[in-house]
């Protein structure tokens, strides 16, 4: 029995090992399409009427989780409470917490705002590189039989702000 087959055959299984290698090589040295965001809530027009509550809570934690399950690396700044809603696109009550993205390498700077007076949650997300918004939303706040089902119904709102992360 001639030792040239076995041969052949231990080189193919060699060159199937070394090809699997360099593609598995190659896959893991492509860059991913994981964004880096920053978020911050803000509630407006709190009132004796609608005292806070677990609402903007639920915001952020539908914003975390979903930017997170989507494969995008999140942080969170602390919840701040307004007097009243900004009045331009930017809050200037967020320089602080945009500025400390920035310099944290975020790509993105994302604000929520519950604002109680109007019933509504605006979500504006910004580019850190040049301070402009790329896109808004606004979704009219609605009261759910329970939680679980708003916090699902927030979850289903916030991916269509994941798709503006590349």
């Amino acid at each position: 029995m001639s030792k040239q087959p076995i041969l052949e055959r231990e080189l193919s299984m060699l060159k199937n090992r070394i090809c699997v290698g360099l593609c598995i090589g190659l896959f893991a040295l492509s860059p991913l399409g994981a964004a880096t965001v920053s978020v911050l809530v803000m509630e407006t027009g709190r009132t004796g009427e609608n005292p806070a509550g677990q609402y903007p809570t639920l915001w952020e934690n539908g914003l975390l989780d979903v930017f997170f399950e989507s494969g995008h690396i999140v942080s969170n700044s602390p919840q701040l409470q307004l007097a009243e809603k900004p009045a331009h696109d930017f809050p200037g009550e967020a320089r602080r917490d945009f500025d400390n993205a920035h310099s944290g390498g975020m790509e993105y700077f994302l604000v929520a705002i519950v604002d109680y007076t109007q019933a509504n949650v605006s979500l504006r997300l910004f580019s850190t590189a040049s301070s402009r918004m790329i896109h808004e939303q606004k979704y009219t706040v609605t009261t759910f039989r329970n939680t679980k089902e708003e916090y699902e119904s927030i979850k289903k709102a916030v991916k269509t702000m994941a798709a503006y992360l590349k």
